[in-house]
């Protein structure tokens, strides 16, 4: 009986320890500011499991976590972010730099940036330091950074209303989309980390009668002569 209850009690244990290592997965990714200024000694926690790694020179990490867990980075400098984990994804995360010069001394006294990474990149990539990343979608963004605007969905479909009134009897108030200088139909297939900046004008009479019910401006990361399906207008 007592060789049995241990060898019962053996595969319990057994079977437990092979549930946790089945559970538990290896994560890669990259961490970075600005455009793509990498950030070294990178703290990142993992929720559930408690490993700790910091990140490379090159702000490459990897790190063993468990199941639907959550990764928490933090660094002197710049703000926390906490990013679900998505199996078989590299995980790719932007901090966001919060400036002053004391923030500056700490985030390269913390070893994160050198001062020439630092210095290059807000010489060149400013305006990509903002938190548009943190953002679920462009609809929330441009509520969430212009309280003004409402979203509307209608048939599946969203648009967006900055002056909520008819100028016109019966004519759609929808706000115009100009996208890196183009005029685009549909911006829900852009995502919120491609934005470098964003802004709405109420009055876009100066861009023309299309833009009588205001126009959503918004510049993004892709290189020029590039675009994306289905988003300009035909």
């Amino acid at each position: 009986m007592n060789k049995l209850k241990t060898s019962l009690f053996a595969l319990v244990i057994l079977l437990l320890a092979t549930s946790t290592f089945a559970q538990t997965k290896r994560v890669t990714g990259k961490v970075f500011a600005f455009k793509d200024t990498p950030i070294a000694n990178i703290e990142i926690i993992s929720k559930k499991s408690k490993q700790t790694v910091t990140t490379d020179e090159m702000g490459n990490f990897s790190i063993e976590i468990n199941a639907k867990d959550k990764l928490v980075f933090e660094g002197n400098g710049f703000r926390k972010e906490v990013r679900k984990v998505v199996e078989g994804q590299k995980l790719d995360v932007k901090m966001l730099f919060l400036e002053g010069e004391d923030n500056e001394k700490i985030a390269i006294g913390s070893g994160h940036l050198t001062e020439e990474s630092l210095f290059y990149s807000k010489s060149n990539f400013l305006e990509y330091n903002n938190d548009y990343h943190t953002y679920p979608d462009i609809f929330t963004l441009l509520q969430g950074k212009f309280p003004g605007v409402k979203v509307y969905t209608e048939l599946g479909q969203k648009r967006v209303v900055i002056r909520d009134i008819g100028y016109l009897s019966g004519k759609d108030n929808t706000a115009l989309y100009m996208v890196d200088g183009q005029i685009w139909q549909d911006i829900s297939v852009l995502a919120p980390e491609e934005i470098v900046s964003v802004n709405v004008m109420k009055d876009g009479a100066p861009l023309g009668f299309r833009a009588v019910n205001g126009v959503v401006l918004i510049t993004t990361m892709v290189e020029a002569g590039k675009t994306r399906p289905n988003g300009l207008e035909n």
